[in-house]
């Protein structure tokens, strides 16, 4: 990322008012560069929450499977004896 500083001194300026127009050119390239940086980190998180809660679904589907499944088989146990 760039600072202010580096972006304004990249072309030389020769008065007030250029100065002026090009710091706030830099300031806000700047600040739209870290918008979009947030942008994508939050994005980023939001993509792998989803992964983690769809992967946790499909853990406790199959837990729950393999329980009503013990128990189907111990009704049938205790049917049997």
């Amino acid at each position: 990322m760039e600072t202010v500083k580096s972006e304004v001194y990249k072309e030389k300026v020769n008065t007030r008012d250029e100065l002026v127009a090009c710091i706030m050119d830099s300031a806000a390239l700047i600040k739209q560069e870290r918008q979009d940086y947030l942008r994508r980190a939050t994005s980023t998180f939001a993509k792998r929450a989803e992964i983690a809660l769809k992967s946790m679904v499909g853990f406790l589907n199959t837990y729950f499977e393999l329980l009503q499944f013990i128990n189907t088989s111990f009704v049938f146990i205790s049917y049997v004896l």
